[in-house]
């Protein structure tokens, strides 16, 4: 199972994947609500916004010890470093996050319990009953210490920009602290319920130093699993934690969990069949039909979350013209897309930001996403817009990776489409060690006019995405894009305590971005969970990435 997904964030724990990925996905048409039985591949029609899969079959019986797959090994245990689907697939069930994500993407009492003391103070109180694996207590200090660490611009890792407005966070009791704000900020809420709201313990990591998180030294948190073994080459081996504080969670029927790296697609379907690999989160599988359709297999899919797409960082030339984007936009085949990357487990788009996205205030997310048009193929009005912007005959400069076939594939049908307008393309073709480098050297995204992703928030909000892209500064603005009414509308989102008042915000924010096409999306990727008929429970939503989703898994008896 392979995804080569180079991510993300310059910073920001907001923002979104990355990239390429080969791997994962499985799918059908349209999302089913059990298990799909047939390999056809949807026919493109724009995917409905209900309907899909959350919760898989409850388990049964216990399931002993589980394999779950990525698309790579897991490099870091430390959350604020905690940058790709690996890391962020095994973090959650390790280590607990002050508030907690829901399989259905909403957010409630996690670690912690807040209070909005004013529009600008937050008041947290530590779960009484909540201990590290050692047995100590988990304190104020721990969740204070390890937002520190994550708020350090100098701390390494990439979630600094979360706590921009932020103006001081103290201890005022041994299970309570308060974070005070320069401003309001409701989005930091949603952060703190993503990895840059998970706790460690704070004497572990000083004792562990530079070496905390790695393969040497491991981590020391609260979370439902505890770490039993991590050996290079041998996956994250955990274990439930018998004396878990959350009874509210359910307790794994499991003996043990080990998430592995899989090199392939290959070795990942053999694996499935077979059941040393008993599941997966996937992205965009070539196996997908064969999985459909085996016995042995269960492939459920949730609403789409992630956004794949193209990324726009052209400061200047032909893509820098919103008509051009445009134009781009109206010539690309989504429904080859759909079927050749995807296997027919992905949807049109109306907007960048998926309508798995909508975590709260559902209703306004829906009704402002509803009016926005499909983006439907009409290549002559691309040909049109491009010869009024006088781009026909002009050059503009993709990066890709041939080596990783789905991005390459995603990459191509932009080039196919911008050359039926009347562009031409030229491609930048590195190695797929080195894609990332566009996400992460101005060198490198400053050699091309735009490269594909597959990108997504940290939480269940449309502006998680956004803000990264089309926000001033944001960590993935990469053209440098600035609309005033925009930032106007996210600035008031983001200080709204009022969830509806704050999607309306939201809603209109996205109209402008989805008009200028600030990137151009390319598809809806649906949510993808594949298990061996021996286990089950897994959720089938984006969740897993933020929260502790093994806790629902177990065994089916057969």
């Amino acid at each position: 199972m392979v995804q080569v997904s180079p991510r993300r964030r310059a910073a920001f724990g907001v923002t979104g994947l990355t990239a390429a990925i080969v791997l994962a996905a499985c799918g059908g048409a349209p999302p089913p609500t059990q298990a799909t039985g047939s390999g056809s591949a949807s026919s493109g029609a724009s995917a409905p916004t209900s309907g899909f899969v959350v919760d898989t079959p409850a388990p049964t019986a216990d399931a002993g010890d589980v394999v779950w797959g990525t698309y790579r090994e897991t490099q870091t245990l430390d959350p604020i470093q905690a940058f790709d689907y690996p890391e962020n697939t095994v973090d959650p069930l390790l280590c607990d996050s002050l508030l907690r994500q829901k399989p259905d993407m909403t957010i409630g009492d996690g670690l912690a319990k807040v209070t909005t003391t004013s529009p600008t103070q937050f008041d947290f109180e530590i779960n009484a009953a909540a201990k590290f694996w050692d047995g100590t207590p988990v304190t104020a200090e721990d969740a204070v210490f390890s937002l520190k660490r994550g708020a350090d611009p100098k701390g390494g890792g990439f979630y600094a920009k979360v706590f921009e407005r932020v103006e001081s966070m103290e201890t005022t009791g041994d299970k309570t602290f308060t974070i005070k704000l320069k401003q309001p900020d409701f989005w930091l809420l949603g952060e703190l319920s993503a990895t840059p709201g998970e706790v460690v313990q704070k004497k572990f990591v000083e004792a562990k130093g530079k070496d905390f998180g790695s393969v040497s030294a491991g981590t020391m948190c609260s979370g439902p699993f505890k770490l039993d073994s991590w050996k290079t080459g041998q996956g994250v081996k955990m274990v439930p934690n018998p004396d878990y504080w959350d009874s509210s969670l359910p307790k794994p029927k499991l003996k043990s969990l080990t998430v592995i790296g899989v090199p392939d697609d290959a070795t990942f379907t053999a694996g499935l069949k077979t059941g040393s690999i008993d599941g997966g989160y996937v992205i965009s599988l070539s196996t997908l039909g064969q999985l459909q359709t085996d016995p042995n297999v269960k492939v459920y899919q949730g609403a789409p979350y992630p956004t794949s797409a193209l990324v726009v960082s052209a400061t200047k030339g032909p893509l820098a013209d919103p008509k051009v984007r445009q134009a781009i936009s109206y010539a690309l085949d989504r429904e080859g897309v759909i079927n050749s990357v995807w296997k027919g487990a992905a949807n049109i788009p109306r907007a960048l930001a998926a309508s798995g996205t909508w975590g709260y205030a559902q209703d306004t997310f829906k009704a402002g996403y509803d009016a926005l048009p499909p983006m439907t193929r009409d290549v002559a009005k691309g040909q049109a817009l491009a010869k009024e912007a006088g781009a026909v005959g002009q050059t503009i400069t993709l990066g890709a990776s041939s080596g990783i076939p789905a991005l390459n594939t995603s990459a191509l049908a932009v080039k196919a489409a911008a050359e039926a307008v009347g562009l031409k393309v030229e491609i930048n073709n590195v190695s797929p060690s080195n894609y990332i480098n566009f996400f992460i050297d101005p060198k490198a995204w400053g050699s091309v006019d735009g490269f594909v992703t597959t990108n997504y928030g940290d939480y269940g909000d449309p502006a998680a995405l956004y803000n990264t892209l089309a926000m001033p500064g944001g960590s993935q603005n990469f053209s440098g894009w600035e609309n005033a009414e925009v930032t106007k509308a996210f600035e008031a989102a983001r200080s709204e305590a009022d969830p509806v008042k704050r999607a309306e915000f939201v809603v209109a924010g996205q109209k402008i971005i989805t008009e200028q096409l600030v990137w151009i999306p390319l598809v809806e990727p649906n949510n993808v969970v594949i298990m061996h008929k021996s286990v089950t429970g897994a959720p089938a939503t984006f969740s897993y990435m933020f929260s502790p989703w093994a806790v629902y898994l177990g065994g089916t008896g057969q």
